[in-house]
């Protein structure tokens, strides 16, 4: 009969657009036994059932309009708990009607067999030793085994689990720290060369401990080229940051005063120290505090220290040449007057900063600038007083900012190079640049010697 060759109640199919007739093989009493769904919603409508007849079992779903391509159709028997005949005291039971309701209990405790096969149920060894009554509901909070392990107790909210998870993603994170730090620390110890040493002491006032360091070469060197968040236990790193990266101080704070890190450019593309939330870098060289600090030029260097209010910088220096110019080709000089030193050959320039336009380098960051100047002049029977000098643009007007005097010598076949070294500050503005002007007191005009060597423009940054 129905179960006799264990036949499964229920039947999936694939709607294509065009089928509309879905046959069924598994017995059901009435069409009201049988459950259609569409994509897991059940549908009460838009479909006829026909039952098999002559001792036919099943029947066939006749859809008004074809189910879509791609979903799925299921027709599962569904049985009502309901009785299918009824005897009295005076009548005889037929067979046939006494073989229908035995086959409809029979699917009934089968469908309610298979109900049960999909449902969480204990194990057969933990039938009699424990209990799967729910407790009271408590909204937001899971449920978990109490603590003698036989029964369903409320355990702890969602919030406190992704804490948890949280806390667990952080510990191994500080276990990884942990764990590089002793690398970095070891593979320093084994680098340092006692010959190289020098006395130093470095008293670490946080911990108590009085630490006696005895080269710098010690310091562990941190390589950051993408984003990075400090941590307490890198204090006195030297951080290399490159590709643009970023390095972030963390909060300033009490448990943090005297934590410093050495951070320099190590590529020539802009890096920034950023301060955490809430904090500010105040720069020792008087600049105004920012939350920024940006390292714009390769070899920049600086301190970052914390006093356990906010955070310091101190600029350590910023390497260079910036631009480094070379005259090739001789040039002639008016008699009695200034002239402005058009530079032919550019050797190095590392940020694009020369400017052929205004025969030098413009568009400099911010800073202290340290300028070396050579030009070769030519010497003749006649004494000249020349003066040269660097003129400082503001991005409207050019005004003098550095100049050195000389006296030429007396000679013939013979040249004289005149110098100026000096340091230039270069204010805030984009425009900010710089320029060297050439004047002599002959009445004649005289040149520049071809030369590249003699006559050149050299600039350093050295300050922030």
């Amino acid at each position: 009969m129905v179960f006799s060759n264990q036949q499964v109640a229920s039947i999936r199919f694939d709607g294509d657009g065009a089928r509309t007739a879905f046959p069924f093989d598994f017995e059901v009493f009435d069409s009201g036994d049988l459950r259609i769904t569409v994509d897991g919603d059940e549908i009460i409508s838009g479909f006829h059932i026909s039952l098999g007849t002559g001792g036919q079992t099943g029947g066939t779903v006749r859809f008004e309009t074809p189910p879509a391509m791609g979903s799925t159709i299921t027709l599962a028997r569904v049985l009502r708990l309901r009785r299918l005949s009824s005897y009295d005291a005076m009548s005889i039971p037929r067979g046939d009607a006494i073989e229908r309701d035995l086959d409809f209990i029979t699917a009934a405790i089968g469908d309610v067999d298979r109900g049960l096969g999909g449902t969480l149920r204990l194990a057969a060894g933990d039938v009699d030793q424990a209990s799967a009554e729910l407790p009271d509901i408590t909204p937001g909070r899971a449920l978990v085994w109490n603590a003698d392990g036989d029964g369903i107790a409320n355990g702890p909210q969602a919030h406190e689990i992704s804490a948890a998870q949280d806390h667990a993603t952080r510990a191994t994170d500080a276990a990884n720290r942990a764990e590089a730090a002793e690398t970095r620390c070891e593979t320093a110890q084994k680098s340092f060369g006692r010959e190289d040493a020098s006395a130093m002491l470095d008293l670490d006032f946080r911990s108590g401990n009085l630490l006696a360091w005895e080269d710098e070469r010690r310091m562990p060197v941190l390589d950051a080229p993408v984003n990075r968040i400090m941590d307490i236990r890198d204090t006195g790193s030297l951080v290399r940051l490159s590709n643009g990266a970023r390095l972030t101080l963390p909060n300033a704070a009490i448990a943090r005063n005297g934590v410093r890190y050495r951070v320099f450019n190590g590529d020539g593309t802009l890096v920034d120290i950023t301060a955490a939330s809430g904090d500010v870098i105040l720069p020792t060289n008087g600049a105004a505090e920012n939350a920024v600090y940006g390292l714009p030029l390769r070899g920049d260097m600086v301190d970052v220290i914390c006093d356990g209010g906010r955070w310091f910088a101190c600029p350590v220096r910023e390497a260079g040449p910036l631009v480094k110019l070379l005259k090739t080709g001789s040039q002639s000089i008016p008699a009695g007057g200034a002239f402005l030193i058009e530079w032919d050959q550019v050797i190095e320039d590392s940020h694009s900063l020369y400017d052929i336009a205004h025969f030098g380098p413009t568009g400099l960051p911010p800073g202290f600038y340290h300028i070396d100047i050579g030009v070769r002049f030519p010497v003749t029977d006649e004494t000249v007083m020349t003066t040269l000098s660097v003129e400082r643009y503001d991005g409207v007007n050019w005004s003098s900012h550095l100049q050195a005097n000389d006296i030429t010598a007396i000679g013939t076949g013979a040249a004289h190079t005149l110098r100026l070294s000096g340091i230039a500050r270069i204010g805030m503005g984009s425009g900010s640049g710089l320029r060297v002007r050439i004047a002599h007191t002959d009445s004649t005009t005289r040149e520049i010697g071809q030369s590249d060597l003699l006559s050149f423009f050299h600039l350093h940054r050295i300050g922030g």
